[in-house]
């Protein structure tokens, strides 16, 4: 029993100095052209320029964030190291934090943003973004989750992850930094 603690840390060591690989790229390129296919996918009304803006701008932000927070390819080891005070950042939270102002800034006609949480108020609660077309049912979104994989975005359909039961995160429990963004008559930026 003793050797199996003893077994993790000399673990951790090696997970805290290995990091996700994020693509080269020409490869985030790859993907941010099929995320944008997904995107259209969303309904005939998104723009294709619109949805090839916002896919490059996700995978990129998400690399950026990648090299900025340095995480681990486990996502809860990382937590576990952002709890512990061995890294500064990286929570799921921080994540959508970060990213959600780059895709806001596009000012998306044909598509939405929307603010989510899944298994709200637990210890295993999570956080992201959904983007649906203009008008389109939250559930019929997509999901954009910068750390399940640690800054290789993953996406997909809001119905068919079975990993996170997604819900809109209620008006008021909008982040307060993102809240100059979305409320700016409350919350004017300096």
């Amino acid at each position: 029993m003793a050797a199996f603690p003893l077994r993790l840390l000399l673990f951790i060591p090696f997970l805290a100095v290995s990091c996700v690989n994020i693509g080269t790229p020409e490869h985030r390129q790859e993907r941010a052209q099929r995320m944008s296919a997904d995107l259209q996918r969303l309904s005939p009304s998104v723009s294709r320029a619109e949805a090839d803006r916002l896919a490059t701008t996700a995978i990129e932000a998400s690399a950026q964030m990648s090299a900025d927070f340095k995480p681990i390819p486990l996502p809860w080891m990382n937590n576990m190291l952002v709890n512990m005070g061995l890294r500064k950042r990286g929570l799921c939270y921080e994540w959508r934090d970060d990213l959600f102002p780059h895709l806001f800034r596009l000012n998306l006609r044909t598509m939405e943003l929307h603010l989510t949480s899944a298994k709200r108020a637990t210890r295993r609660e999570h956080n992201g973004i959904i983007v649906t077309a203009k008008g389109q049912p939250f559930k019929d979104g997509i999901v954009l989750d910068p750390w399940r994989s640690g800054g290789r975005l993953w996406w997909g359909r809001v119905a068919q992850d079975r990993r996170y039961p997604w819900e809109p995160l209620p008006w008021e429990l909008t982040p307060m930094v993102l809240r100059p963004l979305l409320m700016p008559d409350l919350y004017p930026s300096r």
